[in-house]
């Protein structure tokens, strides 16, 4: 079977056309291609190898990934956030032969060297799963399977300049540069995975183009120096889009496209709604113009038939037996949408109250002096936990007065076990890696 390789891709494309800039190098089609063949070249990898490519920043992960495509078993991408004990974990899970970092490529004594079929049809890419909570899991997929919602149209990629927010091992990431090297877009990245870094690069180069989490945006927006990219292109993903957020992007930015996706490590990206409205049309349950099938189960549960899934456990373990994945996201009806709520893993227990920490965010951000929240569970001795609020206020906003009013809202519009025992105010809070609010039990 001959399938497309990255580096067949890539050769499409004239060879002076930029693919990515950072405030130190412009890498062209011809300087990618000829740094992907010195690098294949100069370490002793076959068919057979499975490589882990470890914390690399965009221009060396691109680079890795157009020389080994096609060439090896399997490319493990591994984010620079994990610590050392999960890296070990996941590159004995992946059978890893080899392993590449900032410093360079080295085999791996201790590797498995398990059996390679010699006709092995697409190099696997091995991503590890980037929740707020518990460890990452290995999901495997093709270049045909991540690319699968890509949109490869290099006459209107060729308008579009992307900024890169996330780190590009992880699927949101990869999701960036893969869009943009595909379509021919130019890709704008930081040498520095440091906020001020990444949004000074944003302004200098004119980014048009830009993905985010919902928290990111809420991050940029405040800090306001986003305001300076002429931007047609607003995607958000990997939390829930609240309706504030969505509403403060059009004011924002009234002539962008705006997109909040769907998607996952396991599945892929499922869906996109465009019509600036909070959830997804709930039509979309009754197959009504329905981008794949979406059903909601007993429990509450998302469920989600996409065209390709990639293989493994994990995947196996959620699928039930009409071929439905399990997205362990929470959904409910209201009206004509279908809302989020949540992870089912990330419900916080309060005398046996499960409580969405989500919603609770969702509340509390509508409350006037409140720019922000993260709402985490603390453990209490009688309850077993209670619901922590911190919060961003306003500048100049009284913090006394703000406490009373967060909870003269809570009492009026939350259940009892709901409402935040501990409210905490924060000059920041931070994100995850993966661009998410973390959400550790304290």
């Amino acid at each position: 079977m001959n399938l497309e390789t990255l580096p067949e891709i890539v050769g499409s494309f004239s060879g002076d056309h930029a693919v990515l800039a950072t405030p130190s190098t412009v890498l062209s089609v011809d300087r990618l291609l000829e740094e992907a063949a010195a690098l294949r070249r100069g370490f002793m990898v076959t068919a057979k190898s499975r490589i882990a490519l470890k914390g690399l920043p965009a221009w060396a992960l691109l680079t890795a990934l157009v020389a080994f495509d096609g060439k090896v078993e399997a490319m493990l991408l591994l984010p620079a956030s994990l610590d050392e004990a999960t890296i070990d974990q996941l590159l004995v899970a992946a059978g890893c032969t080899h392993f590449m970092n900032a410093e360079g490529v080295c085999a791996l004594q201790d590797a498995r060297n398990g059996d390679a079929s010699p006709d092995v049809a697409a190099t696997q890419w091995l991503l590890a799963t980037s929740g707020t909570t518990g460890t990452p899991k290995l999901i495997a997929h093709t270049l045909a399977s991540i690319t699968r919602s890509v949109k490869r149209d290099s006459v209107k990629g060729a308008d579009f300049i992307w900024g890169l927010l996330y780190d590009p091992s992880r699927f949101a990431g990869l999701q960036v540069v893969l869009q943009a090297l595909l379509s021919g877009s130019l890709l704008i990245a930081s040498d520095s995975r440091e906020f001020d870094s990444q949004l000074e690069a944003l302004v200098r180069h004119g980014v048009n183009a830009l993905s985010a989490t919902p928290s990111l945006w809420r991050k940029m927006l405040m800090d306001k120096r986003v305001m300076a990219c002429p931007l047609r292109q607003i995607t958000l993903g990997g939390e829930i889009a609240d309706q504030q957020i969505l509403d403060a992007l059009c004011r924002s930015f009234p002539t962008a496209r705006i997109a909040h996706i769907y998607a996952s490590t396991e599945a892929g990206t499922v869906f996109s709604v465009h019509d600036r409205r909070v959830g997804f049309p709930a039509a979309w349950l009754q197959g009504e113009n329905f981008p794949i099938p979406l059903r909601i189960g007993d429990d509450g549960h998302l469920f989600i038939k996409p065209p390709r899934l990639p293989d493994g456990l994990e995947i196996a373990r959620r699928l039930d037996v009409e071929g439905y994945l399990d997205t362990e996201d929470m959904v409910r009806v209201e009206g004509d949408r279908v809302l989020f709520s949540g992870r089912a893993s990330g419900t916080i227990n309060v005398g046996g109250n499960k409580v969405i920490p989500e919603l609770v965010e969702q509340h509390l951000r509508r409350v006037d002096g409140v720019l922000d929240v993260r709402v985490s569970g603390k453990k209490n001795c009688i309850t077993g936990q209670l619901v922590a609020a911190e919060i961003i206020a306003r500048s100049g906003v009284d913090a006394v007065v703000l406490r009373k009013e967060i909870m003269s809202y809570c009492k009026a519009h939350l259940e009892e076990w709901q409402i935040p025992g501990v409210i905490s105010f924060m000059d920041e809070l931070k994100e995850s890696a993966a661009g998410k609010r973390e959400r550790v039990q304290r």
